[in-house]
């Protein structure tokens, strides 16, 4: 169709180069929308029969380095940009495209120096601040992002994109001193919705350890003074602390409330906030919280308490709420032999408490009626599977309320532009790609996948059903029909009449009696050409915790009062050794994350040398190690791309930096 236009466009000889210029910038807008190769080309064919009857037009020739940009032809995009500058070195527009080409081409200080002199031209001409602040954040200096975002956030607090960024940022960030500005600030960034409001847990932490003046001596402040302090408030609610100090705090309070008020189970009007603050934040943390044995009495006697006050017909919420508010900062609601009869009750609950008691109660309902819609491949014959699949059911992981931001993509794209000399998946027919996620737990990752790439259909697979639940359920909630959930072990994946362009397996096969069988029987269900991502266990990164998991050798912890005795002793250092690397993780600070960090059923660890003969051993061939976090400029004095850096490489790499794959190793292979 386009063609056509351009031969009517051409033969009738009066307002061609407008005409040109406007379909041309049409086309390419809807072939980045619609991520469409033919409409790119048909775009750029417009946009040079435009340029050719008008070759000095800036904004055509902005058009064309963008359309060149956007189809990969980085060499042409350069002519076309640079040709406009020649022209007007000035353009904040062309100096933005500049910026746009210096950033694919991973030339970061160019990328840099482009849009800050965009900026200096016009900040509202184009988003070169927007971009300027995702090069601080991709070269690794959050400071100066976190302060161009919290910049941006004021004009642009609905763009999406922007809080993801700004949160990303701040999730490296720490506050040196108190600063009521920037308290305000994270207040109102807790109100925004749809944000992973975990990401501001180390700036928050720190603001208020300086705010408390909380240090290793304890808190100077009196109750009354934190019961009110609405930061530490609000910030209970949202995530879970992962600091000793604050945990140390958080214990001393909780136990002086619930020795105040259990004796005449009243809480006082002031301290209300802080009690259901603290009960909050046990759910979140899913009560990982030590507990002393005086605790544990009254919190049996209070547990005991409500259950009888239930079985009153004339129950009242004035009459329970005190008692069972208490109990909630010990024991999350699921947990509370009482829970069937709650939920069966409608009673009035105070607006302190009432969001938290209805989400529970409508959470385990709704999770509860999913479970039996859930597909399955049957009983696994795999005893560690078994016991795999028993862990995950009583302690599902992660827990997670929000799925983040990312820019819309196409999965090929994005591969291309991580490993740019593999040429992946060219050969699928370009059409939708059938993408497994084996091992998807709760399911964060497979809905990310189909709510943030176009043209995909996301199988789903997981050994435990409360797991799959919560997937599901989260699922739903965003209204995402490509998924399909199902529960199997990797061991069955025969029975599954599918195969995939794409497999994602991240934190699975370490946990497998036998990771080669599992990696092979994942490769049988792989297309010819496709692609499989694995995410590994760091033999050099786990160390502390492997010589750990050591120390109690066949007596494995399993129950919850045993986790938290171990957490404690080690936050106590009554454990010999040093812990620090454990407790600095954020998974020691929720009961399920710590049970998967130090307390799993099975667990291999990995050396970043035996990858290779690792896929080897199921016919796959090795592509590249994705970068981990926070590795740009430690990567920079390579001199490579990521995607060149070898397996050999890597390892000298870990040994100089231990904590580099603190987060797995993550790579990707290929099925030839």
């Amino acid at each position: 169709m386009a063609s056509a236009q351009l031969q009517t466009v051409a033969r009738s000889g009066t307002g061609e180069h407008r005409h040109l210029y406007e379909l041309a910038s049409k086309l390419y807008s809807d072939a980045v929308a619609q991520q469409d190769e033919h409409l790119l080309q048909e775009a750029c064919a417009l946009a040079e029969a435009a340029q050719q009857l008008r070759p000095d037009n800036l904004a055509g020739l902005n058009l064309l380095a963008r359309i060149e940009l956007q189809r990969q032809h980085v060499g042409a995009a350069e002519y076309w940009v640079n040709r406009g500058l020649s022209i007007k070195p000035d353009s904040a527009s062309l100096l933005y495209s500049a910026g746009h080409i210096a950033l694919n081409q991973h030339q970061l200080d160019k990328a840099e120096d482009y849009f800050t002199r965009s900026c200096r031209i016009s900040r509202v001409a184009t988003k070169a601040a927007n971009f300027l602040a995702h090069v601080k954040l991709l070269q690794g200096d959050y400071v100066e992002a976190f302060r161009h975002y919290r910049e941006l956030i004021k004009t642009q607090s609905r763009d999406k994109q922007i809080r993801s960024k700004l949160f990303e940022s701040a999730s490296h960030v720490i506050a040196d001193f108190y600063s009521e500005e920037l308290e305000q600030d994270l207040l109102r960034y807790f109100d925004f919705t749809d944000s992973d409001h975990s990401q501001l847990r180390s700036l928050t932490t720190s603001l208020l350890k300086h705010k408390l003046r909380l240090s290793e001596a304890g808190c100077p402040l009196e109750l009354e003074t934190i019961a009110n302090d609405n930061l530490l408030l609000q910030a209970l609610t949202r995530f879970y602390f992962c600091d000793p100090l604050i945990e140390r705090l958080l214990l001393t309070l909780r136990k002086s409330l619930l020795l105040s008020c259990s004796s005449n189970l009243a809480i006082k009007k002031d301290l209300l906030p802080l009690v259901s603050a603290l009960a909050y934040q046990c759910s979140l943390n899913e009560s990982v919280w030590y507990i002393t044995s005086q605790e544990e009495a009254l919190v049996q006697q209070l547990e005991i308490l409500c259950t009888k006050m239930l079985s009153i017909d004339e129950l009242t919420a004035d009459d329970i709420y005190p008692a069972l508010l208490l109990l909630q900062m010990y024991k999350p609601l699921i947990q509370c032999e009482f829970f069937p009869a709650l939920s069966s009750k409608k009673l009035q609950w105070p607006k302190v408490m009432d969001s938290l008691i209805r989400q529970a109660i409508t959470e385990q309902q709704n999770l509860n009626s999913i479970i039996n819609s859930i597909p399955a491949l049957g009983e696994s014959a795999d005893n560690t599977s078994r016991k795999v699949q028993q862990q995950y059911n009583q302690n599902p992981y992660p827990r997670w309320t929000d799925i983040g931001y990312s820019q819309p993509g196409n999965y090929r794209a994005a591969l291309q532009a991580a490993f740019p000399e593999h040429g992946l998946l060219a050969q699928a027919d370009g059409g939708s790609l059938d993408i497994l996620v084996a091992g998807c737990g709760t399911g964060r990752h497979a809905i990310r996948l189909a709510q943030y790439f176009t043209q995909v259909k996301v199988c789903a697979l997981d050994l435990s059903y409360s797991a799959l639940a919560y997937a599901k359920y989260q699922a739903e909630k965003r209204h995402k029909r490509n998924i399909q959930f199902i529960q199997g072990d990797i061991l069955q994946l025969d029975k599954l009449h599918e195969t995939f362009d794409v497999i994602e397996c991240s934190g699975v096969l370490h946990h497998m009696h036998s990771p080669v069988t599992g990696l092979q029987a994942l490769t049988r269900k792989l297309k010819s050409g496709g692609v499989i991502k694995l995410a590994l266990y760091s033999a050099t990164a786990r160390r502390q915790i492997s010589e750990l998991r050591k120390l109690w050798g066949n007596k494995q912890p399993g129950k919850p009062a045993e986790m938290r005795l171990v957490r404690e002793a080690l936050l106590q250092s009554s454990i010999e050794g040093d812990w620090t690397e454990i407790y600095n993780s954020p998974d020691f600070y929720s009961l399920s994350a710590c049970r998967d960090l130090l307390f799993h059923e099975q667990e291999h660890v990995f050396d970043v040398l035996e990858l290779e003969d690792f896929l080897a051993s199921a016919g796959l061939e090795w592509i590249g190690m994705l970068p981990p976090p926070e590795s740009q400029e430690l990567l920079s004095l390579t001199g490579k791309h990521s995607s060149r850096i070898t397996a050999a490489e890597w390892h000298t790499l870990e040994q100089n930096n231990p904590q580099l794959f603190a987060g797995m190793y993550q790579f990707y292979a290929r099925k030839p």
